[in-house]
Parts: C-alpha cells; structure tokens; sequence
C-alpha cells in the first residue's frame, strides 16, 4: 500500500513538473530583451504575433525600441518563443516602418507557415489614417493600436510601403522598406 501511493505521489510530481509554459512565462523566458510593454497580439496559425516595447542600449543612448517576436503553442499546449529576436530602432519625425517576417517549421525542417508583418510607432498627430502596400502598390488600411498617449500601426503580409494619411486623406509621409 506505501508504495502504491509513494509511486502515484511521484508520478504526480513527476508530470506536475511537466506542464507547459504560459504565455506571459514564454515571454519572460524566451525573449532575449526586456519586453517593457506588451502593444498587440495577433492570432495566427499555431500561435500569436507579439509587438511589444524594449528599453535598450543603440550604442550611444538609452532607447525605446518596438519589436516582434512569434510564440508558437496555446493556452492548452503551452508556449514557446520561436521568433529570430531582435529589435531595430529609429527617429522619424512622423512614423517609422519596420517589417518582419517569422517562419515556422515542422519537425523534419518543412516549412509549415510564413508570417509577413509591417509595423511602426506613429509620432506626427496629423495621421489619422495608415495604409500599407506591397508590390502591386495596392495600399490597405492597417490597424492602428492606440496604448495610454501613443499610436502604433500592425498588419499581416508581404507589405513594403506604409504611408500616414491626414483626416482628409491627404499623405503626409509614404516611406518604403526594403
């Protein structure tokens, strides 16, 4: 009888030592950075797009930096950091583009899913509006995440161009990235 239990007791320890991470311990565990703020998460096959804030060093300032990384699980299966992280930085006196883009593979090294991001802090009160383009300059609307007195823009796809617009439509900045 002891040892049926003694046996069930550390099975019990056993498995309760393998439970999967949560999101906020795949955050904190995996991503090399100091994740300051957390700005959107989108859903995405197998996982979440993560934009979030990082405070860093650019080599001659202390510097708030956005970047990207993609958590690949669930809240069922757990999560686990699969995003090549780094951060990128700089000033723009209207707004800043950076794009990404994650790759997500199966056991065997076969390519499973491509996830294109475009994404930038809006600085200039006068846009309103964001539109993104890719290589047919076909522009669509991107979502703008508004967190306490900044703005910040995010869409999925092969998207190159962002332009910020005016109330009225009018393009105060259109900047490409490469």
């Amino acid at each position: 009888m002891k040892q049926k239990l003694f046996l069930l007791a550390a099975a019990f320890l056993m498995l309760s030592g393998c439970s999967t991470a949560t999101m906020g311990q795949a955050i904190d565990d995996g991503i090399p950075f100091n994740v300051k703020e957390v700005l959107h998460k989108e859903k995405v096959k197998d996982g979440v797009i993560l934009l979030y804030l990082t405070q860093q060093n650019d080599g001659q300032n202390e510097v708030e930096a956005m970047a990207a990384a993609y958590l690949k699980g669930s809240d069922k299966k757990g999560w686990k950091n699969e995003g090549h992280n780094h951060w990128e930085y700089y000033e723009n006196e209207h707004m800043t583009v950076y794009k990404d883009t994650f790759y997500d593979y199966d056991k065997e090294g076969k390519l499973e899913n491509r996830l294109p991001i475009i994404f930038g802090e809006i600085q200039s009160g006068d846009i309103k509006k964001v539109e993104v383009a890719g290589k047919e300059e076909k522009f669509e609307e991107a979502a703008i995440i508004k967190k306490e007195n900044k703005r910040y823009y995010f869409k999925m796809g092969d998207f190159h161009t962002a332009r910020g617009l005016s109330a009225e439509g009018k393009e105060i900045i259109k900047k490409k990235k490469n």
